[in-house]
């Protein structure tokens, strides 16, 4: 193919992926939208956003990203009392305020993110849980001590995607939890098994009891994942723990795994460790993962087999 017919090929491509792109962030800000209990913490995200547009700030909706616990602790008594008129009491309306803070603090996070996509061109999708059309080839496959087969499907909160039906595209993951103190654990599980089967290690099929090789763990997806966490740190922040769980050991237990770790509190009653970052940096991870793969897209000869830096894709390793 002519060099000058190549370039116009993957220009439509990435225009076609934005196309894609955008239309799938419509359709996602329009069903946060619509969830009663959540419209109160968007209500006020919109706010800040405007607040800080009005202060002088070049990027609000990056900025607002640092304040999404406060806005969910600030919406609380709005979603009490939408709980309260929906007739729930005892058990159930505690079951309810649970439900509610979780899943309120996945849709500001998702927002907020799909808010800054929507500040420039980058033809990202995005979508809660793993894209239906790819969870079978993100579910991990392996065998127990017994040889028999065990599979883990991916638990994931929000995923980010470049919709041109790639299969070597990267795929960026965000789990978002309240508190890490059990929520965690299943995203934790699935990190470490991705890194099982995401290694470079030479020495795996050599070495007889090596972990990899012993439970044979693999996927079938040829997608580059990168798997990222956030949390709100509220865990008892009214009570014991004013300063967060991040210094906690089951905390560490729980996220020593991801090399990408976000918070979203900004106060300075927090506790921070070297390793964790603040939710405004989010955007910093969505350029490294994506933006070398949407720069070989409009080369003449798209070399597709790594595109992210192995920097972002190595798991941590011990300071």
């Amino acid at each position: 193919m002519p060099k000058a017919t190549a370039e116009s090929a993957q220009s439509i491509k990435t225009i076609d992926a934005l196309r894609a792109a955008k239309r799938s962030q419509e359709r996602r800000l329009k069903a946060l939208g619509s969830r009663e209990r959540l419209q109160p913490c968007l209500t006020q995200y919109d706010t800040i956003v405007q607040q800080l547009r009005d202060g002088g700030d070049s990027q609000p909706e990056r900025t607002a990203m640092a304040h999404l616990t406060n806005i969910l602790r600030g919406t609380y008594q709005t979603v009490l009392g939408q709980i309260a008129a929906a007739g729930k009491t005892g058990i159930r309306a505690q079951n309810a305020v649970k439900r509610s803070a979780g899943t309120n603090f996945q849709g500001l996070c998702e927002y907020a993110v799909l808010k800054w996509l929507a500040t420039n061109n980058l033809p990202i999708a995005v979508g809660p849980n793993a894209p239906k059309n790819m969870k079978e080839e993100l579910t991990i496959f392996g065998l127990d001590a017994d040889a028999g087969e065990f599979s883990v499907e991916p638990d994931i909160d929000i995923s980010l995607w470049v919709p041109d039906g790639n299969e070597r595209s990267p795929i960026l993951f965000l789990s978002a939890k309240t508190s890490l103190v059990d929520r965690a654990g299943q995203a934790a599980r699935w990190k470490l098994y991705l890194d099982l089967h995401q290694t470079t290690c030479t020495h795996v099929h050599s070495v007889p009891d090596c972990p990899i090789h012993r439970t044979r763990i693999k996927i079938k997806t040829q997608h580059q994942i990168v798997h990222s966490i956030v949390t709100a740190n509220i865990y008892k922040i009214d009570t014991t723990q004013p300063h967060g769980e991040l210094k906690s050991g089951q905390c560490r237990n729980n996220t020593y795994m991801f090399r990408h770790k976000f918070t979203t509190r900004n106060d300075s009653q927090e506790y921070r460790p070297p390793s964790w970052q603040t939710f405004s940096n989010f955007p910093v991870l969505i350029e490294s993962v994506f933006r070398p793969y949407l720069g070989l897209l409009e080369s003449d000869e798209p070399s597709l087999k790594q595109s992210i830096p192995p920097e972002i894709l190595q798991a941590p390793t011990a300071s």
